[in-house]
């Protein structure tokens, strides 16, 4: 019984401070709609930084991508039209280009290798957000990347035929298609469904738990078992936004912050998995490269892309602390 009147208590607190007008309102754009995982738990780390700052401080969520592509909230951003949101790698390399570096092709193989790079590059990483006038508030991932196709991939010719689809004119994939000879066809994100219908494309990348969100499930028979690229995601807000803030609400925001991206990280890793599951139970065949040739081709041309990014994106000396990182994380998991 106290738990529950605790309960009301806390709830009956936050509808108050949902009430009153907050001193600082900051608006947020992301994709994800309302009533995902996501959604859900940017409401709790609402709720608890309104009940921590006497509701002065609040979000107020623009949901399901109303605000527009990434591209679009970023020019929305600096001109404080909107003061934070949620982005992919994409949407976070155009800002910072160095922030590709993280989900460059076939170099990340498990969740500790992201971990571990993550802990080690992440302050570098938001020091440059912080010189282009942006704060990190957080780096919810969206997970691994994998291939979905029409038709059976097995080898890397089986690609080249493919019909692949690429996300606008990025430079990333781009250059790792040139690299396996796959001539991609540049379509935006919300032109994808269509194409896979008409048979304009025939394959698609995508984290599992987006193929199944976006429905791309529905018009793909294959898998390919072979994890593409980590996508990291990131939570920006505009430094003078930020800096509005007083100090004490600021370590209230970053802790809650850290909590609940954690959190989300946490719920898209299994989402993922629960995701690759549920792919199979729809019918979805999971295929391997088969040939070692093309296994080891798949390496030097991870290699190739990484190094031919070097000054598009980051430095040598940036690629080589990264792949020290990795290295270290390979000897552990022997």
């Amino acid at each position: 019984m106290r738990r529950f009147l605790t309960a009301v208590l806390i709830s009956a607190a936050v509808a108050s401070y949902s009430l009153a007008a907050a001193k600082y309102e900051i608006k947020f754009a992301t994709v994800a709609p309302d009533g995902s995982t996501w959604m859900n738990e940017m409401q709790n780390l609402n709720d608890e930084i309104m009940e921590k700052t006497n509701g002065d401080v609040k979000f107020k969520f623009y949901p399901g991508g109303i605000m527009g592509d990434e591209k679009d909230v970023l020019r929305k951003m600096k001109v404080n039209q909107v003061q934070a949101a949620g982005f992919t790698s994409q949407g976070l390399g155009e800002v910072v280009p160095e922030v590709r570096i993280l989900n460059l092709p076939l170099l990340f193989k498990s969740y500790k290798d992201i971990d571990n790079v993550m802990l080690e590059m992440s302050p570098a990483i938001e020091a440059m957000f912080l010189k282009k006038g942006f704060v990190v508030l957080g780096w919810p991932e969206v997970g691994f990347v994998y291939v979905f196709t029409k038709n059976r991939v097995e080898a890397i010719s089986d690609l080249q035929k493919t019909k692949m689809w690429i996300w606008g004119d990025d430079t990333l994939v781009g250059t790792l298609f040139k690299n396996l000879k796959i001539v991609p066809i540049p379509l935006s994100l919300t032109d994808v469904m269509q194409s896979l219908q008409t048979g304009m494309i025939e394959g698609v990348y995508c984290s599992p738990l987006s193929c199944i969100a976006m429905q791309w499930n529905t018009k793909v028979k294959y898998m390919l078992a072979i994890k593409i690229a980590n996508v990291p995601g990131g939570v920006l807000i505009n430094k003078k936004s930020w800096d509005l803030i007083p100090d004490n609400y600021k370590v209230i925001v970053r802790a809650a912050c850290k909590k609940y991206f954690d959190k989300l990280t946490q719920a898209s890793r299994k989402e993922n998995e629960d995701a690759l599951s549920v792919l199979k139970k729809q019918g979805v065949t999971f295929t391997d490269i088969k040939a070692p040739a093309d296994l080891k081709t798949f390496d030097d041309v991870s290699m190739k892309t990484s190094n031919d990014l070097i000054g598009k994106y980051y430095d040598k000396p940036m690629l080589e602390s990264m792949l020290k990182i990795l290295a270290g994380a390979g000897k552990e998991k022997n």
